[in-house]
């Protein structure tokens, strides 16, 4: 007999959690279509060539990578950033600007812990095109959208721009690395000189002239760029108080060229639930020419354990079924079948009991695990008078209802 078991990394997702996770998910797609956003899917596998060399070494190990059964070289996605890069440059003609959202599973081979894992649900929004702080701009004002949609309080955007690096000259990669794992002052209150302290301490930070680049980032006020991002929020009627500027921030993705920016929630972790920014070459390493981009992803998995941490969660039904049709005895077995029909015919979710032999208080049992709120209940005196005993597994009640009052109740 085989052992049954999970690889490492990987998880299952029973009914009561996919339900959270799809009601989570609908949100998101509503947002996103609200703002112009419109769906995209690609293949999870695709050539080797087209995931590397778009990363850096230090995600590129992350990779899947292996031959298929045509000794091709191919990998997992590790993101839904470069399949898009990769579809607009074999779709030369598609309307600019480009809105798209995508959310489909992404698969990375980095050490399982906690909000991490090797296969993950990403939701993506880009706008491919303008090169206008108004497209940054529009993608942050959706992205908040989302977060006050779904309720969550006590979070922050952080925000910096990459191109401050550059002005500064610090090109160090391991640098840039190691304060990418460094968590921002809204999380653990660290100050500048704990920050170069502690590179220093794990030996990336050596050069006195790199010590002092990094001095001055730490210190430097605001940007052009990020101001006129706050501008257009305000003029959407936005919060843009909920954007902080942290110039400590460096997202450890290569193909970042201007504004990046990650999403906290207080009392999660110290895990960013979301994270973006402006990748203007991107998509030119594969069309030729340069073609601006600018995106960001949630990911479910933190977005939903951020939203746990602030009860959010709780008072999501964890079935969307509404009503359980029971069959009190196998004599009155059409007289269910036929009531499940109508009222799936109403469209209402409704979910019949599949064995004309089982006791009632087994199905009612049935119906108390799964969190069905209403059980519909059709004995002799019910089809004699034409009627529906309805109990409420709620209020623990029951009520003998008229088919169309049946109907209005559940609305």
């Amino acid at each position: 007999m085989v052992k049954p078991q999970t690889l490492r990394g990987f998880r299952d997702f029973l009914p009561e959690e996919m339900v959270i996770r799809e009601q989570i998910i609908n949100t998101l797609k509503e947002v996103y279509m609200l703002y112009g956003f419109e769906p995209l899917e690609t293949p999870a596998l695709e050539y080797t060539q087209t995931l590397l060399k778009k990363y850096g070494q230090e995600a590129e190990r992350l990779i899947y990578n292996f031959k298929d059964k045509g000794q091709r070289d191919v990998g997992l996605r590790y993101d839904l950033t470069v399949p898009l890069a990769r579809v607009m440059a074999l779709n030369p003609n598609l309307p600019l600007p480009f809105k798209r959202y995508q959310i489909q599973p992404v698969w990375r081979a980095d050490k399982p812990q906690a909000g991490r894992y090797r296969e993950f649900l990403q939701a993506d929004i880009d706008l491919v095109g303008p090169s206008s702080p108004l497209a940054d701009a529009e993608l942050i004002a959706c992205l908040l959208s989302v977060v006050e949609k779904l309720g969550i309080k006590n979070y922050r955007l952080l925000i910096n721009d990459r191109r401050l690096f550059e002005e500064y000259g610090l090109k160090d990669p391991e640098i840039l690395k190691e304060l990418d794992k460094i968590p921002p002052p809204y999380q653990n209150k660290i100050n500048n000189d704990q920050i170069i302290s502690l590179l220093k301490k794990k030996k990336v930070l050596t050069k006195k002239t790199d010590e002092k680049k990094l001095e001055k980032i730490l210190g430097s006020l605001e940007p052009k760029s990020i101001k006129e991002i706050k501008g257009f929020l305000e003029t959407m009627d936005l919060n843009s108080k909920k954007l902080k500027f942290w110039p400590g921030l460096t997202r450890g993705l290569d193909y970042y060229t201007g504004t990046i920016f990650e999403l906290f929630v207080k009392g999660y972790k110290n895990l960013s639930v979301g994270g973006g920014g402006r990748y203007d070459g991107l998509v030119g390493m594969f069309l030729g020419k340069k073609l601006p981009a600018v995106g960001f992803s949630f990911g479910i998995d933190r977005l939903v354990e951020a939203m746990e941490s602030q009860d959010l969660t709780k008072n999501i039904p964890t079935t969307k079924t509404r009503v359980l049709v029971t069959i009190f005895s196998p004599e009155l077995l059409k007289e269910s079948v036929r009531l499940a029909g109508i009222l799936r015919g109403a469209g209402v979710k409704t979910d019949l009991y599949p064995d004309a032999d089982a006791k009632l208080e087994k199905q009612l049992k049935y119906a108390d695990k799964k969190g069905i709120p209403l059980v519909a209940i059709l004995g002799p005196d019910e089809v004699k008078e034409k009627k529906v005993m309805i109990k409420d597994m709620v209020a623990k009640t029951q009520t003998q209802l008229s088919l169309e009052a049946l109907l209005e109740k559940i609305g």
